[in-house]
């Protein structure tokens, strides 16, 4: 049975659900994976991740606490938070460099495409961060475009309150 949490970061309340099943790019955990993150609330949540029973509310320790350190200033807590997501080989391909990402960087569209082995693929990348179900966890918000910030699925106010909490020049 999927799980789920809210919690107060930068931006706003992000809801987190987990499957304890899963296994993610992180190995097993306690929690199993985080399957979905969203600003949107619960509804949103569920309506991302078809096929599933409606989650139930859990304290989610493990993930609670990476989150509680992210937001107090230990901006690479969230890097031991395992994740899944369904999507074709290019869009894994670019989830994974997203999460190679470091705090305080960004990447543009171009250089993540480069960097994911399609130079020019950077619309293709925009598709991937508009895809990606695990906002924060997969940090598109450290993807910006090459003429200022571009676009953010939980709007740009939330994009810009994470680049500022994590001392982001963009």
């Amino acid at each position: 049975m999927l799980k789920y949490a809210d919690f107060d970061v930068p931006g706003g309340t992000l809801t987190v659900v987990t499957d304890p099943a899963a296994t993610g790019d992180r190995g097993k955990r306690s929690y199993g994976a985080v399957i979905a993150a969203t600003y949107r609330g619960l509804d949103d949540a569920i309506e991302r991740i078809e096929g599933y029973d409606a989650p139930v509310r859990a304290p989610l320790d493990p993930v609670a606490a990476a989150i509680g350190r992210y937001c107090d200033g230990e901006l690479l807590a969230l890097d031991e938070i395992s994740v899944r997501q369904q999507g074709g080989p290019y869009q894994c391909e670019v989830w994974l460099h997203m999460r190679m990402i470091r705090p305080g960087t960004v990447d543009s569209y171009g250089e993540l495409a480069r960097r994911s082995g399609r130079p020019r693929a950077s619309r293709a990348v925009g598709t991937a961060c508009s895809s990606n179900l695990i906002a924060l966890f997969v940090p598109c918000h450290r993807v910006v475009a090459s003429n200022g910030l571009g676009g953010y699925g939980d709007g740009l106010q939330v994009k810009r309150a994470l680049l500022d909490h994590e001392g982001a020049a963009y």
